[in-house]
């Protein structure tokens, strides 16, 4: 499910990890990220973002956040249009380069992870791809930021996860100052799910 596991996190990391505090800091940790990738001659990635940092990069909201959620790893086709790739496979040298950043900046190892990827099992909002938004980091990392309405859908799903933070999802929420309209959609793609 969506959710953070904060605790499982800071036994493994120690607990010591500061956590971004806000669109600053997510992008220097993702543009070393990119420099890292370029100098270890590494293919080009995309990958598709959502969460608090996705929100902060955009600018829908200004808060710290732990991590980058990642729902999966994307392309763009001839006609530029994104196809996700969930069953994309990350290259271990990827996932030591993220770990390396996190060390450098005293953050947490695993600040860019797949926490959200059982979302694609369990049906992302239809449109999705069509709604996403890209950013640069330089030559071999873009993130394909998850719309403000898709925001909105993930984030009421979030809210009913008793495993994480509640106020911050309704704080991001109210951020986002949803519609009826918006809202009535999340719920009913929430209530379409099996």
């Amino acid at each position: 499910a969506y959710c953070h596991n904060n605790a499982r996190n800071e036994m493994i990391n120690g607990g010591t990890e500061s956590p971004f505090s806000g669109k600053q800091g997510i992008e220097e940790a993702l543009k070393r990220l990119n420099a890292k990738m370029v100098y270890a001659g590494m293919e080009p990635m995309e990958l598709v973002s959502c969460g608090g940092a996705s929100l902060n990069l955009m600018g829908w909201v200004s808060r710290s956040t732990s991590d980058v959620d990642i729902i999966c790893a994307a392309r763009v086709d001839a006609k530029g249009k994104v196809k996700l790739q969930p069953d994309k496979p990350l290259a271990p040298q990827f996932t030591e380069l993220v770990a390396e950043v996190g060390r450098e900046l005293g953050i947490k190892q695993e600040w860019l992870n797949f926490g959200p990827a059982p979302l694609v099992e369990f049906g992302l909002p239809q449109g999705l791809e069509r709604r996403l938004k890209r950013k640069s980091f330089g030559r071999c990392l873009a993130l394909h930021l998850v719309s403000r309405l898709d925001q909105i859908h993930l984030k009421i799903y979030a809210t009913m996860d008793p495993k994480t933070r509640l106020e911050t999802h309704l704080g991001d929420l109210l951020d986002l100052e949803p519609t009826e309209a918006e809202a009535q959609a999340a719920v009913d793609w929430l209530l379409s799910r099996k």
